[in-house]
């Protein structure tokens, strides 16, 4: 079995076919991928947190003898490639080949058979670093969140999102409460915005470029209450210090939901703006109506006119473009506790 023999059989897209050219490079896992029989399957996928509907499905799709070796070979470099990231705890991000748009179920559910045979692994690798189980089930439970999200957005199961997964499979995000905090540093990526290193210069140096922060994730799950956040918070800092052995002074966050233009429609008062409150702005900005629509709407486009209105939020996302607005993201920072 060879990339190119794969590629065909399931008409995949030149970036999934560059990153399954990487992964083949990887020594084949010995013994296979160590999944459980089909009737161990759901305690296998409960850590995950599914939502009944889609357990069921990824039940009744899990891998068996009936899979072609196609699928089979292209299960075992997902595997290889998520232990591989996880040991060598590869600090960049990494595209994972997300498949949603595929008509066989079986290639849209792979990634997610392929982190559920990881899962002993990442406990493993969180247990050295004196993670308590507790924060290794939550930052788990991240995976149904986002199966869920697939089928609002697709209409199907399968991980839209699982290059966002594979992030927490690398050890290199933990759910903490409320809130989710990736380790990194102060720096442009992406989305993510900081201050040029002439205007750095003049800000205390905790903030200069290249130090170590905390990059703030918002489940999209119940409301942003202000007593979940600062729990968060509060536990971030010492956790951090106690198993990675460093410590982060400096929490920042990249999120539409710091885009000030909020408060010409929200409630002084509401979770969004307290939560607003608690950051200092970077000036610069980014297009944010897609991610708006993604996480307001369950919506993978940017479509107004088919929008539901039920809550104030949704009427002010609507309102704003209608008027002839575009929402951004924006990127803030805290300090820790």
């Amino acid at each position: 079995m060879d990339t190119d023999t794969v590629v065909e059989r399931f008409g995949l897209s030149e970036t999934t076919e560059a990153w399954l050219y990487q992964a083949a490079q990887l020594p084949r896992p010995s013994g296979g991928v160590p999944l459980p029989p089909r009737w161990e399957a759901s305690g296998a996928l409960s850590v995950f947190g599914l939502a009944d509907e889609d357990a069921t499905e990824l039940v009744h799709w899990w891998p068996d003898d009936s899979w072609p070796p196609e699928l089979w070979w292209l299960l075992e470099r997902m595997y290889a490639q998520v232990v591989a990231d996880l040991y060598t705890r590869t600090p960049e991000w990494r595209h994972w080949p997300a498949l949603v748009e595929a008509d066989d179920p079986r290639l849209r559910c792979a990634s997610v058979f392929a982190f559920a045979a990881a899962v002993p692994h990442l406990a493993e690798v969180h247990r050295r670093l004196g993670v308590p189980w507790e924060a290794t089930a939550a930052t788990l439970g991240d995976v149904g969140r986002h199966v869920a999200q697939t089928r609002r957005m697709f209409g199907r199961v399968g991980l839209e999102t699982a290059s966002w997964i594979a992030l927490h499979f690398r050890a290199g995000l933990y759910a903490l409460g409320r809130l989710q905090f990736e380790p990194n540093v102060l720096a442009e990526q992406a989305a993510v915005t900081w201050y040029p290193a002439s205007e750095a210069a003049s800000l205390p140096a905790e903030l200069h470029p290249g130090q170590p922060a905390l990059r703030v994730h918002i489940p999209a799950e119940g409301p942003l209450d202000a007593r979940g956040v600062e729990e968060s918070l509060t536990r971030a800092r010492p956790f951090f210090r106690s198993c990675l052995g460093t410590d982060y002074p400096v929490a920042t966050c990249t999120s539409w939901l710091l885009d000030p233009q909020l408060a010409e429609y929200l409630d002084p008062a509401s979770n969004i703006m307290a939560f607003q409150r608690r950051f200092t702005l970077v000036e610069r900005q980014n297009p944010g109506n897609t991610d708006v629509f993604r996480f307001v709407f369950g919506m993978p486009e940017v479509r107004p006119d088919e929008a539901p209105q039920r809550t104030r939020l949704e009427r002010a996302v609507v309102e704003h473009l209608r008027n002839g607005g575009q929402w951004h993201v924006r990127t803030g920072w805290l300090r820790l506790g």
